[in-house]
């Protein structure tokens, strides 16, 4: 049986007790509820032990003894502490001047005290439903026969071969039988929704705290090109960090729009990127009136968050529209620690990866629309949804997003306060028992960042094993062949751990256990290998990336020789070297003597990494530039463009 609690904030002892008694007698009563329901009582000074406790679903709230100022000031307690959790009104019969702020009202004097019961609990079963989950499971139980798409058949084709039935049985069969097609009418369309795909997504936005969210199943790279071409036309400027993800550098492209970057901080001691100066922020977005947008990363992959609501303000305040990646904070809305969220700053679009930290599976991913954005076209959006969405997605994907949405809902608070608490047991025992050195956001922060407001999501764990003398690429290899633990990434001299809702004390252990052996082998002193590889600054967006990039162009070789011939030229791929993931070229850049330099040094010395978009030309390492004739073409292509003001 699942227990929740209900909490009544009450300064009328007398009658809270009468009305927590009457409610669990109602409860006990009620033996097939599906989940029990306890019930307190407490005065203002005891709200917050409550709301620290993950078993506390529903807190009601007394306007009768409370009054106007101090009923305010807990229902603002309730949502800064638990956002998630529902909020019950007792009125003596006035309407309160903000009655959409609670989910359920009920009259103070309300003698039947069963409806009362079945009213909280209502409320409480409505927000562990899973529409979608739902249906797909009794779909699968009802064992009907496929006549139609996937050709498996529910598995059948696999489960009777005797060269595939071992991989069956390793799968499952769920993940056969759930695998279906948009022939199930009873399942809805995640193209055009109207049904359990419509309620679950209608769910999310509720749990998340967004106007509208929508359920994408190929990524978070996908939903981020849904946004920028729901808001970006031809010639448009989007201000964007370059160390964004290669998404949005796609998206750029896909568009016709031109990206004003932004240069990201580094700390080269450690090899780690990080956000991009609030000054520069704010100087590319004066300096860019016509912008039409801003994308940042937030938190990064190392866990830093920016203070975005004074950068959102500032983009609003210029008719700047903004979107944030939250590909790495799904789980930011459900613990007081981890808040504001993007939503909560007044973002106008948010996208994030479920699956990264959250229950669902891999490139299961949400699109959140928050309050702030102006003149939403739900029709244009879902147009644009569907021109990067399959005809043929995974039910299964759509189903986890649906139960990682219940789960945050339900008991978002309390995963979460066992996952700090996992974090913060790593730290202490990296610092009290072995030479390493958990970073904190100080640490990870260049000079540059000062008072800035950058905040460290505790959930990655970076840890300095270079100061150990160890070197982070042999730890990472040892980590993994000696016992079995897969790291996140590695830089020259730190390890990242991602420290999720699914980790569990025998993984704490575990990892203990492999960095006290770990420390054993450390030889002492300062690691001197060699730190990050400095980037060499953007150079002018010669031609609008799109132009560049549909070019036929020519391939070109890359050689200390050929240095004088290829600078000057425009780019037409992104070139990256991965890690860092930065480009050092994107379509339509003007290359430099310095660009070439580095990407030849990337290509030659460094085997530890892969360098996406260069080409070869008989084995030997190229370039894809615009031909003379298209650059000419390009460069007058952005002079009209901007002659007409667009660009």
């Amino acid at each position: 049986m699942r227990y929740c609690s209900l909490v009544l904030v009450t300064e009328d002892a007398p009658f809270g007790e009468r009305w927590v008694a009457e409610l669990a007698q109602a409860a006990d009563s009620d033996g097939d509820a599906p989940v029990r329901l306890e019930f307190f009582q407490t005065g203002i000074a005891g709200l917050d032990g409550f709301l620290r406790r993950g078993a506390t679903q529903l807190v009601a709230l007394d306007e009768g003894s409370l009054g106007e100022e101090a009923l305010a000031e807990c229902h603002r307690a309730i949502k800064s502490q638990r956002a998630e959790i529902d909020c019950a009104l007792l009125t003596t019969g006035a309407i309160p001047a903000q009655p959409h702020a609670f989910e359920c009202i009920v009259s103070r004097a309300e003698p039947n005290y069963g409806v009362v019961y079945r009213t909280l609990r209502r409320i409480l079963l409505q927000r562990t439903a899973t529409p979608f989950a739902d249906a797909l499971k009794e779909y699968v139980y009802a064992a009907r026969d496929s006549w139609h798409t996937p050709g498996h058949s529910s598995g059948d084709s696999l489960s009777a071969s005797p060269w595939l039935s071992d991989f069956y049985r390793f799968m499952g069969e769920h993940i056969f039988n759930t695998d279906l097609s948009v022939s199930v009418k009873m399942l809805d369309s995640l193209l055009e929704p109207v049904s359990v795909i419509r309620q679950a997504q209608q769910m999310a936005a509720d749990t998340f705290g967004a106007r509208h969210s929508y359920f994408i199943t190929n990524g978070t790279s996908t939903s981020n090109k849904i946004v920028l071409q729901h808001l970006l036309r031809n010639g448009d400027r989007v201000i964007v960090d370059r160390n964004c993800h290669k998404s949005v550098h796609h998206a750029a492209v896909m568009t016709g729009a031109l990206p004003v970057y932004l240069e990201s901080s580094v700390n080269r001691h450690y090899g780690i990127y990080g956000p991009v100066a609030r000054a520069d922020i704010f100087a590319a977005i004066d300096a860019n009136p016509s912008a039409r947008m801003l994308v940042l990363t937030s938190c990064t992959y190392d866990g830093l968050r920016y203070d975005l609501k004074p950068i959102i303000e500032r983009a609003h305040s210029r008719g700047i529209a903004v979107l944030i990646d939250e590909a790495w904070y799904a789980h930011g809305r459900f613990h007081p620690q981890l808040r504001p969220t993007a939503l909560e700053c007044g973002a106008d679009f948010v996208t994030q990866s479920t699956h990264k930290m959250l229950s669902a599976f891999s490139q299961a991913s949400m699109i959140h629309v928050g309050a702030a954005a102006e003149d939403f076209d739900a029709a244009g959006f879902r147009e644009d949804i569907n021109m990067h969405t399959s005809t043929s997605p995974q039910y299964g994907m759509i189903a986890s997003l649906d139960m990682a949405r219940k789960q945050m809902s339900i008991e978002g608070f309390e995963v979460l306060e066992r996952t700090l608490g996992y974090a913060e047991a790593i730290r202490n025992f990296v610092h009290d028992a072995t030479p390493f050195r958990c970073l904190t956001v100080e640490d990870l922060c260049s000079a540059e960042l000062a008072g800035d407001g950058i905040r460290l999501d505790p959930t990655k764990v970076t840890i300095d094993v270079g100061c150990a003398g160890l070197s982070a690429p042999r730890a990472q290899q040892q980590l993994f062949g000696e016992f079995g633990i897969q790291v996140e990434k590695n830089t020259h001299n730190t390890l990242s751990f991602l420290v999720t809702i699914g980790t569990t004390e025998s993984k704490v252990l575990r990892l203990k256990q492999a960095l006290g052996k770990l420390a054993g082998t450390a030889p002492g002193g300062e690691n001197r290998a060699p730190g990050t590889q400095p980037l060499p600054a953007l150079s002018k967006i010669a031609v609008l990336p799109r132009t560049a990039y549909f070019a036929r162009g020519e391939k070109l070789a890359l050689n200390r020789g050929s240095i004088d011939t290829l600078s000057g030229r425009v780019a037409c791929d992104e070139v990256v070297p991965y890690p860092p993931g930065i480009p050092l070229l994107v379509p339509g850049q003007a290359i430099t003597a310095e660009i070439l330099e580095a990407i030849l040094s990337y290509v030659f010395d460094r085997a530890d990494l892969e360098m996406h978009g260069v080409r070869r030309v008989q084995g030997e390492i190229a370039l894809r530039v615009m031909s003379p004739g298209e650059e000419s073409d390009g460069v007058a292509e952005m002079q009209r463009m901007a002659g007409k003001g667009i660009t």
